[in-house]
């Protein structure tokens, strides 16, 4: 929640200037249709089944929308991405069951739609004397979702538990619900507070692993639209097509379809018996989704980002390096400002940068292109030092020596500088490649299907984080070992001596071994 408050002041003048321009009447993202902006890790509001995220607050905008005489469109990115995201014109409103607190009142405005409750839920196997949210918390490790309503009602519990003379509360506060199921089951913490109907539907999917203790409590909290601060006419134009689908039926025959009764009627103590399957059935699950069409898809898609990325910023290093010895101070210093601009920001907030801030300028680029754009700048001003170090290498003599025996500038470059500088650079070039395939896993953020977006949401709507997680390692192991062997593949290819010894593999390993052996 910081993070979004922070990346929303950074946006804020432009913000600023776009709701100024929509008054007074509400401007859509895209014309012709109502786009909204989830984070599909939140069932039964929102998640992805079959590749398709779904859920009821999708099916609730795809009916606003049908109201208003729109196209439904759904922005699926990571969390964090949403409030830049809406500040920055991509999207008409967010639609992830936000929780409506004053500190999201103070960067968005909010068309409320539903009350929730929360509960206190405890592993199965470890209770541990927790009763519910009574003094038998105090002095336990609770966790709680990262800016939900969740992180105020625990630390509501803990001001009783210091009352009355008791110890307070650990809260430990976690990016999704998702996350913080997981430390449940592993024991990194003695209870959580979740929603009831997150709650209910853990339960329901994972039997026998989580129980609840005690009634709901917190009824008095609402989740809702977020739309930009001041756009009335967008929370207006929400307002009205919500009020109209409610009054039609429509709201009330979603909610008993998701199974969404009121917050205070939740039930939460009946309990199908506990699944069983041990090692195998976990080893299927996971190869199940290791050979999924969806993973290999967001593999490839995290692969090209990198590809892409990496030979474009290979280039801009190349011409940053070269343009460091240019006689020109105003080259100089030009390039000096982008070093230090792309070498001192974080690569999140380049990301986000490009995505949400350059259409207010007039540049507005898809989802894949901004990612490639932000990472390949940043990469640049890596590759710039890099490449300078490899040219540094070669001794001056060199060059003096190819130009006194009649060689042009591009063929002492061609055949003396850069087949020893490259052989200089591969090893570092192997690392930025291996280190640019998992930050690629930061485009999440900005709505593109990584590996990593694809396995969080799978594990979200399945509950099986274990086995999504480590499909999306596996994956990550395969293109990292991938990257290993074309580096190897080069080094060996540039170092005279291996390629004038030649042999197999293991030819080539038994002579190492033996120098090694002649060397003792």
């Amino acid at each position: 929640m910081i993070r979004n408050l922070i990346l929303a002041v950074l946006f804020l003048p432009f913000v600023h200037a776009g709701a100024a321009r929509a008054a007074p009447g509400a401007v859509l993202a895209t014309p012709g249709a109502l786009t909204s902006a989830t984070a599909a890790t939140f069932t039964p509001f929102e998640f992805v089944r079959d590749g398709q995220v779904t859920g009821f607050d999708i099916d609730l905008a795809g009916a606003i929308a049908r109201h208003l005489k729109l196209q439904p469109v759904t922005v699926n990115m990571q969390f964090d991405g949403l409030i830049p995201a809406l500040q920055g014109g991509r999207v008409d409103f967010i639609n992830s069951a936000m929780y409506i607190s004053p500190q999201r009142r103070q960067a968005v405005d909010f068309v409320p739609y539903l009350q929730v409750a929360n509960v206190v839920m405890v592993s199965a196997a470890r209770q541990g004397g927790i009763t519910g949210n009574d003094l038998s918390l105090c002095g336990r490790q609770v966790a709680v979702t990262l800016g939900g309503i969740e992180e105020d009602n625990a630390r509501d519990a803990s001001a009783r538990c210091v009352a009355a003379g008791h110890p307070a509360l650990e809260v430990f506060s976690f990016p999704t619900a998702q996350d913080t199921a997981m430390n449940l089951r592993a024991g990194r913490v003695d209870a959580a507070f979740d929603s009831v109907y997150g709650a209910v539907t853990l339960m329901h999917e994972m039997p026998g692993v989580y129980t609840v203790m005690g009634r709901p409590f917190g009824t008095d909290a609402w989740i809702g639209f977020a739309v930009r601060k001041g756009d009335v006419a967008m929370r207006t134009m929400l307002a009205d097509a919500l009020h109209a689908v409610q009054a039609d039926g429509t709201f009330a025959a979603l909610l008993e379809r998701w199974n969404l009764p009121p917050a205070e009627n939740v039930h939460t103590d009946a309990q199908a018996p506990a699944v069983r399957g041990g090692l195998l059935r976990g080893l299927s699950i996971c190869w199940g989704y290791f050979a999924s069409w969806l993973f290999f898809r967001a593999a490839m898609m995290t692969l090209l980002v990198t590809v892409i990325s990496l030979a474009a910023g290979c280039v801009i290093g190349l011409v940053a390096a070269l343009a460091q010895s240019s006689r020109f101070r105003a080259v100089r210093a030009l390039l000096a400002v982008y070093l230090w601009l792309f070498r001192g920001t974080p690569v999140l907030l380049q990301i986000v940068f490009v995505y949400n801030v350059l259409p207010g300028f007039g540049l507005r680029l898809s989802a894949l292109m901004s990612a490639v754009l932000a990472l390949s700048l940043n990469e640049g001003a890596y590759m710039a030092e890099i490449i300078r170090a490899g040219l540094r290498a070669i001794r001056p003599g060199q060059r003096v020596a190819a130009l006194a025996l009649g060689m042009t500038p591009f063929g002492v470059v061609r055949h003396i500088v850069a087949p020893q500088a490259f052989r200089v650079i591969v090893p570092m070039l192997g690392n930025q490649g291996i280190g640019m395939l998992k930050t690629s896993a930061l485009v999440s953020v900005i709505a593109v299907e990584d590996l990593l977006l694809v396995a969080n949401q799978a594990a979200s709507a399945s509950f099986h984080y274990l086995e999504a997680l480590s499909a999306a390692g596996l994956y990550y192991l395969a293109l990292t070992t991938l990257f290993m062997a074309g580096q190897a593949v080069l080094e060996r290819r540039l170092d005279p001596a291996q390629r004038l010894a030649g042999g197999t593999l293991f030819a080539r390993l038994s002579r190492m071994m033996g120098s090694m052996t002649d060397a003792r």
